[in-house]
């Protein structure tokens, strides 16, 4: 989301709350690529061919992160990343959050626009959009990367102080400094499973088979914006009034967590197969 960063003040690791941390768009993205159809991966593997025959077999994970590297350069594309709704707010009003700005508009706005260019573009633009939509299919579904208030969490500091599910008895948790926002952004994620790649079994075996993934990949930007941010007002009203974010914060909102990443993957999928199933090189 917003460029703000915190140190780990134990370890000194620096905790970057941009989006999704690396795991967290290698999440979904993973999730995505079972998910294409064949027609889609022959798209996709064009794409990547024309650019360098070294990228043939690329991943879509191996560059869901590039969009937060490329706006350090492209101060354009910042607002792209997130669409600030206030807390209370259950709409989505573009004229007041979806301006036109020197750092973009929103989110929504932009991913409506990727659904073309991922198939209409040509050469780097191309790739870049794919690269883009990948990265924002992702961020739209994390829940603070629809909130204005305090710069989405990045202006909460916290406490983290949780087991999670990677630091069993007799494991001693290492507390950890950051802000609210990078704790949903990297965190939780990292308190969940030792590597992306053993996140995402755990969704397939779980959550991405249970009655609520069936029919999760549908709606529009503007909706999956909204379901995110109503999702945002639980998680958020559920923190600590002393901001101690602990195992108890932790299982309320693993549910939560899980969908989320699940349902971006789900998302990512569904957006690519039609983008490239279509005939059409209209604006959207």
């Amino acid at each position: 989301m917003r460029s703000i960063s915190l140190a780990v003040l134990v370890g000194l690791t620096p905790i970057s709350a941009y989006a999704w941390g690396p795991e967290g768009h290698a999440i979904v993205a993973e999730i995505a690529q079972r998910r294409l159809n064949a027609a889609t991966r022959e798209a996709i593997s064009t794409i990547l061919r024309n650019i360098s025959p070294s990228l043939d077999h690329a991943s879509l994970a191996s560059f869901a992160s590039w969009a937060d590297d490329y706006r350090i350069a492209h101060p354009e594309t910042t607002n792209w990343h997130f669409v600030d709704i206030p807390l209370d707010d259950d709409v989505y009003n573009p004229a007041r959050q979806c301006k036109v700005t020197d750092h973009g508009d929103c989110i929504v706005a932009e991913l409506d626009r990727l659904k073309s260019e991922v198939r209409c573009s040509t050469g780097q633009d191309q790739f870049n959009a794919l690269k883009l939509a990948v990265h924002f299919i992702g961020d739209i579904q994390q829940p603070l990367h629809t909130v204005d208030e305090e710069l989405g969490g990045n202006n909460i500091f916290v406490e983290i102080r949780m087991r999670g599910l990677t630091c069993a008895a007799p494991c001693v948790p290492t507390d950890i400094y950051a802000n609210f926002h990078a704790a949903w952004d990297t965190v939780l994620v990292q308190k969940t499973a030792f590597s992306w790649g053993s996140y995402v079994e755990r969704l397939e075996s779980s959550w991405l088979r249970s009655s609520e993934a069936v029919g999760a990949d549908g709606g529009v930007p503007a909706d999956w914006a909204l379901e995110a941010h109503k999702l945002a007002q639980s998680v958020w009203r559920a923190k600590p009034a002393n901001n101690v974010l602990d195992d108890d914060y932790y299982y309320k909102v693993l549910p939560v967590l899980d969908r989320q990443l699940s349902v971006g993957g789900l998302r990512l999928a569904s957006f690519l197969n039609e983008a490239f199933g279509s005939l059409s090189c209209s604006a959207k």
